[in-house]
């Protein structure tokens, strides 16, 4: 932190004043940038992103280690990635964190897309799509109301409502971030990667999707009473890497 964030005495909603003075929105920016809470990531095809389910304990062998993603210049005829971002929603942070009721991590992918709709070439549309990720070993479900899977569902809601208020500290109306001026709209998905899975018929919406019945989950969140959000779920390896283009497809 600055010396000169040190000696402020107050924080600033606004000062239309004084272009030197640093607002609350952009401290806390700052602040969850240092923490490496929320990490942009290089668009390059030799980047990896790596997410690790119970982080700095011992791992046996049959516990899912970790998921790597890999490709991430991703683009295709009607789409380039942009930008990446990796939020660590399970990192302690005061007033953020909520450990072991949310995701793992969220990935944020923002595409650009050319609008030819009305012949519009060099109309630009952006999508921010949010990947909520969510790691298991096992998933057990012992009997018809076993709350295993409503659990899972309830992370996924839980990271849903956290993405909307974390991206109203986004920083895209930022002038020097060029995007101050585009049309961007948010798409949600999740991802569950799982080890291994023992399913007896379950009172829940995620027993349908793991049975290929459905892949839209309804929750209730920040904003709605009946949001909806597209569950991708993939059994895996101890280890595993997958494409971006895997996690962003349908």
């Amino acid at each position: 932190m600055s010396k000169k964030s040190k000696n402020r005495k107050h924080y600033y909603l606004n000062n239309p004043g004084n272009q030197d003075i640093l607002l609350l929105r952009d401290e806390v920016h700052k602040a969850v940038t240092n923490e490496q809470f929320i990490v942009e990531i290089p668009v390059r095809d030799d980047e990896i992103i790596e997410i690790e389910e119970n982080k700095n304990k011992n791992y046996s062998n049959n516990r899912l280690v970790s998921i790597k993603i890999d490709q991430l210049d991703y683009h295709n005829d009607k789409s380039t990635v942009e930008k990446i971002w990796k939020v660590d929603l399970e990192k302690p942070i005061p007033g953020i964190s909520t450990q072991s009721k949310t995701p793992e991590c969220a990935i944020l992918v923002l595409q650009k897309y050319q609008d030819t709709t009305q012949n519009l070439i060099d109309e630009k549309i952006y999508r921010l799509m949010i990947i909520l990720i969510e790691l298991k070993s096992s998933i057990n479900v012992k009997n018809y109301h076993d709350s295993v899977l409503k659990n899972i569902e309830g992370k996924f809601a839980d990271g849903m409502s956290r993405m909307y208020i974390l991206l109203t500290l986004n920083n895209h109306l930022n002038p020097i971030q060029g995007y101050h001026q585009e049309t961007i709209y948010i798409d949600f998905k999740g991802i569950l990667f799982y080890l291994k899975s023992n399913l007896i018929d379950n009172n829940s919406q995620l027993y349908s999707i793991l049975n290929n019945q459905t892949d839209l989950l309804t929750c209730r969140t920040l904003l709605r009473e009946q949001d909806k959000i597209k569950i991708k779920h993939l059994k895996v390896t101890n280890q595993m890497t997958i494409s971006l283009e895997t996690l962003l497809s349908k």
